[in-house]
């Protein structure tokens, strides 16, 4: 477990049509850690964090009408994608190996680019995409 009091400056806070879904299939396709999951007492997750790598955090919840964030397949389209760093070659064909294997759509296949990166991207069941990459930008 990461060290908790790393806290990571910026997360993507991401609108699931069916956040629990989400969460498994997030936790049991890419290897994502539940940090925190809260639910109205009815099983609608109205919040949630999945840890991603050391000090890596995603928050997840439904749809939010207040913040007007709402979920990719209602909108027709992902307004972003996340970006997740990995160490190896190896560990991104892994990673698109389990995300074909779960059902993402793959729309970059992986390859070296380049910018000194190898990676692929892939479009999650619910429409937010995901790039898994070893690119390590000017910051580290």
């Amino acid at each position: 477990m990461a060290d908790a009091s790393v806290a990571p400056t910026v997360a993507p806070y991401l609108a699931y049509e069916n956040p629990a879904e989400a969460i498994e299939w997030l936790t049991g396709t890419f290897g994502f850690t539940k940090l925190a999951v809260f639910d109205d007492g009815q099983g609608n997750v109205y919040h949630a964090e999945l840890q991603v790598g050391e000090h890596s955090l995603v928050m997840i919840n439904g749809a939010n009408s207040t913040l007007r964030i709402g979920e990719p397949l209602a909108l027709g389209a992902a307004s972003a994608g996340t970006f997740v760093r990995r160490e190896t070659d190896t560990e991104v064909n892994e990673l698109h190996r389990k995300a074909v294997a779960a059902g993402a759509e793959i729309l970059l296949e992986p390859e070296a680019k380049p910018h000194d990166s190898y990676e692929f991207t892939c479009r999650d069941p619910q429409g937010h995409v995901w790039t898994f990459a070893t690119y390590r930008t000017s910051l580290g």
